[in-house]
């Protein structure tokens, strides 16, 4: 009983605008861009030393 009474006197509820910052949009997209640009490049260098690894390997198999 107490609590229905409590929901009569409870204020009106209403949306708030939403608040968008689009230098801060812009600059996450920058960061993000660079990033899969870093990764790219440490993915190509791990492939390449991967190559050489075996390659290094092919050849010790060949000496035995």
């Amino acid at each position: 009983m107490l609590f229905c009474l409590c929901l009569l006197f409870a204020g009106r509820a209403s949306a708030q605008w939403v608040v968008t910052d689009p230098t801060n949009l812009a600059q996450g997209i920058v960061n993000t861009t660079k990033q899969i640009i870093q990764t790219s490049s440490t993915a190509q260098n791990m492939l390449k030393s991967f190559q050489e690894t075996v390659k290094i390997y092919e050849q010790g198999v060949r000496h035995v």
